[in-house]
């Protein structure tokens, strides 16, 4: 199955779209795994746990100066598929069923997981992406 879409939504499963308000200079593209930080959305970094997926990009000239400022639409529930490329390596079958970390804001980490924050629920190895839903109960702090 071959796909030309880099990353983002690949299969609407009816997961909530939330508004959020946006940390100051956060900038994303849509597709782009966005954690929370102090109640702001900002771009996954390697190994974050993401709070959701970006429906829209967000650039430098509109994000806000002050956090809180304005709010971005993001993607929230375990159940919709996304596609992304690995941070790097070869995606194979063998990856589909097992957890991963975000490797950045618009990759899986396939090489290792501490968190298992996404799940492999299918592979394209002809584009070299996976396709993965959010592991919400991985995401959740403790008190």
């Amino acid at each position: 199955m071959a796909v030309d879409l880099d990353h983002g939504l690949y299969r609407d499963l009816g997961d909530e779209v939330v508004s959020v308000p946006v940390k100051a200079a956060a900038t994303w593209a849509a597709g782009d795994f966005v954690k929370l930080t102090a109640g702001y959305l900002e771009a996954c970094s390697a190994d974050d746990s993401p709070y959701g997926v970006a429906v829209a990009t967000l650039v430098s000239a509109d994000s806000p100066s002050t956090s809180g400022d304005s709010e971005a639409l993001v993607y929230v529930g375990g159940n919709n598929h996304y596609i992304v490329p690995p941070d790097t390596g070869t995606v194979a079958i063998t990856l589909v069923g097992k957890k991963c970390d975000v490797g950045g804001a618009g990759s899986a980490k396939i090489s290792t997981s501490v968190d298992g924050s996404l799940l492999i629920v299918d592979v394209d190895t002809d584009a070299n992406k996976v396709i993965v839903q959010l592991n919400v109960a991985a995401n959740f702090a403790g008190v």
